[in-house]
């Protein structure tokens, strides 16, 4: 029993060390897409997610749920997406780390079905909506470190999952040009998997100097570590027309305690060759197995959008987008409350809250029977870091076509981050460069 206790300690201590934060029951949380709770749909994202006071598609469950009172036919609609991101890291103190790794993944980013009616003399609308909000796959291979007392590691970390909401949503028209709408979004765990599973991989290989020969000591820390998330929260909307040119629109999204079910499964193995001899000694492997259940606060969100229509055919857009990402926290079965992104305790530090701001523009070539638009937006995306936020950047750009029963959309957007915190693994003095890179494709069918 003191031998394994012994191994078990030196299991944690290395998880903890060598392998990302994550390791060792520090759950640091690794996202890919942005961290910020924005909308989705083609439309939205070829204007540079510029939409709280647009909103005039399902996907104004999302972004302003009092938009869907602008949708006059029942209809359904459908997002497809695929997101590549490339991380580049640097370190000044440790240069070995110096390496380029790449993620893509591919699925159904929304799904919808929308049905407007009058009631009590009032238009009102009722939608159900799919959400897959935040994309959690990300991948580093035989990545080097050398650590103090003379050990070289390859690290090696694939994690795979998203996250995902089932929301209905409801608007109501209070006066002409004045409408209120709520969504409910309720991140699931039994329609499918809604989490992320990690798994991580040390392979640290220490040489020991000695007088006749020399001991090399071979170490490997393996764990595969599977997450569920679940929650509810509310997304509340205003949208007022303020004349045929100027609308105004406003979005809260409340915050929220997730429920988080931790599994970590981890092994330990040590093997020492003498050079001399070449002779071999495998220890005994080690294992440890534990859950856990934690909570995670995700923040309160809000924003604030207005649009001017010059013509039927040309529309601009600004949206300022406010996250209080001081709150994020994961609180673990002890009652801590750690950072999720950096996994140290919230007395050392909170991160700190982010203020988006998205500018976007449609053209519309009107035809007898058919619209063709082009649509491009810039913003600024920072995300949440300790002292000040990481900086991104991007643009977009898309088009589509669309008739009397249809219409299809497709965009694509670029997002960017020079130097900013490095994620995994968290090594001192490291950075990484962020690009990434999301095409959607959206298909509208009227009734």
């Amino acid at each position: 029993m003191k031998k394994h206790a012994i191994i078990s300690q030196c299991l944690l201590l290395f998880v903890s060390l060598i392998l990302s934060p994550a390791g060792a029951g520090a759950q640091q949380v690794e996202f890919s897409s942005t961290l910020n709770p924005v909308g989705s749909g083609a439309r939205a994202t070829g204007m540079g997610g510029a939409f709280i006071s647009v909103a005039d598609d399902a996907t104004a469950a999302s972004w302003n749920p009092a938009g869907l009172i602008q949708l006059e036919n029942p209809e359904v609609s459908l997002v497809y997406s695929y997101f590549n991101r490339r991380q580049e890291y640097s370190s000044s103190v440790h240069p070995e780390i110096e390496s380029t790794h790449d993620m893509e993944t591919d699925g159904v980013n929304y799904a919808s079905a929308a049905y407007p009616f009058v009631l009590f003399n009032r238009n009102m609308i009722v939608s159900v909506n799919y959400q897959r909000l935040y994309e959690m796959d990300k991948s580093i291979n035989d990545l080097k470190l050398n650590i103090a007392g003379g050990k070289n590691a390859n690290i090696h970390f694939e994690q795979t999952g998203y996250l995902y909401a089932i929301s209905p949503a409801m608007a109501v028209q209070i006066i002409p040009g004045l409408s209120v709408g709520a969504t409910l979004n309720i991140w699931d765990k039994n329609l499918t998997e809604n989490g992320w599973e990690t798994r991580q991989r040390g392979e640290i290989q220490t040489v020991v100097e000695r007088p006749a020969y020399d001991l090399l000591i071979n170490e490997v820390i393996s764990e595969t570590r599977d997450t569920s998330f679940s929650g509810v929260n509310a997304n509340f909307g205003i949208l007022w027309s303020v004349s045929d040119k100027f609308a105004v629109g406003a979005v809260y999204k409340t915050s929220f305690d997730a429920d988080l079910g931790q599994k970590t499964d981890s092994s330990y193995d040590r093997s020492q060759t003498r050079t001399d001899t070449g002779v071999t000694t495998l220890y005994p492997t080690a294992f440890d197995s534990h859950s856990e259940d934690l909570t995670m606060k995700m923040p309160a969100s809000y924003g604030i959008g207005v649009s001017y229509r010059h013509s039927d055919a040309l529309t601009v857009a600004l949206d300022l987008y406010r996250t209080d990402w001081s709150r994020f926290v994961i609180v673990d079965s002890s009652g801590v409350e750690r950072n999720p992104l950096d996994r140290l305790p919230v007395s050392e530090g909170r991160l700190t809250d982010t203020t988006q701001v998205r500018l976007g523009g449609e053209y519309l070539f009107i035809r007898d029977k058919y619209v063709v638009p082009f649509r491009l937006g810039l913003f600024y995306d920072p995300e949440p870091a300790k002292g000040s936020p990481d900086d991104y950047y991007g643009f977009s750009a898309g088009s589509g076509y669309s008739r009397e029963r249809f219409a299809f959309d497709f965009s694509y957007q670029y997002r960017m981050g020079k130097g900013v915190s490095g994620d995994v693994p968290s090594v001192e003095g490291s950075e990484a460069d962020i690009k990434q890179h999301t095409i959607m494709t959206s298909l509208i069918v009227y009734f």
